[in-house]
Formats: C-alpha cells, structure tokens, sequence
C-alpha cells in the first residue's frame, strides 16, 4: 500500500520539475552590457540618449546587412510595456504569422512582413526593437535568443 501511494508522488514530483526546468526568469540587460553584446555581434552601436525623452538610455546598433536594433531603458514597467505596445501594433500585418509571447514582466512579438523581419522584446522596464531583412532573420533572432529576450 504505501509503494502504490509514494508512487504518483514520485510521478508528480518528476512532472513538476520536468515542466518548471525550462522556465527561467528573464532579467532586463543594462544599456552596457547591450552595447557590449551587440558590439561582439558585429554591430556598430551609437548613444542616443540625449536625444530620447523620458528614457534611462536609448541606444541605437546597424551591421553591415542594414539590420537595425533598438534598446530602450525606460522609468519604469509601465512605460517600457506602452513603447512595446506601440512597436507591436507598428509592425502587425494582416494574415502574417506572428509569433507572440505575453507575460508579466516579459513579451515577445515577431513577425516577417515580406522582405522584412521584425522583432519587438520587453523584459521589466527595457524595450529592444529590430528590423531586419528576412534573408537575415535567423541572425537577429539568434541575437535576441542570446540576451535572453
């Protein structure tokens, strides 16, 4: 009797590490380690700060394929969810297939519209947009992977 009740817990125990081992917290990336990062990934990245009202930090990034990122570190939650919002419903279009992650802290949205691939992340108070040609999606999405966004 008690070999058959230690058992579903055994299973149960096994299932509930099985499924919470994937998940992982996913931190904000400072605007240096961005800089860094996208440096490393042969992008040239440039401090536009100054020029953006009400961020922390605004950073720019382009490689030599025309792809384009945007990293935006924000006052708060609030504000970094209303700028990803607005890149979001920039780049919906019509009966592409868009792939969308919508959590808490963390949101993901891509989607290739034609000839161009876009990616918009938020994770806490930090917003990265890219844009990319479709050709070299697979590359910008391993550099978001990589950040862990």
């Amino acid at each position: 009797m008690k070999k058959t009740a230690k058992f579903p817990l055994i299973l149960l125990a096994a299932v509930l590490l099985f499924v919470f081992s994937g998940c992982s917290a996913r931190t904000a990336i400072s605007a240096k380690d961005f800089q860094t990062l996208a440096e490393k990934a042969g992008y040239t990245v440039t401090d536009n700060t100054k020029t953006a009202a009400g961020a922390k930090s605004f950073l720019t990034a382009s490689n030599d394929k025309d792809a384009e990122l945007s990293y935006a570190a924000l006052s708060d939650d609030a504000a970094a969810l209303r700028v990803y919002n607005s890149f979001r419903d920039q780049i919906q279009a019509g009966d592409n297939k868009a792939k969308n992650v919508d959590s808490t802290p963390y949101a993901k949205y891509s989607v290739t519209n034609g000839e161009l691939h876009y990616v918009v992340c938020r994770v806490n108070n930090t917003v990265i947009y890219g844009k990319c040609t479709a050709a070299d999606a697979a590359a910008t999405d391993r550099f978001f992977d990589s950040i862990h966004y």
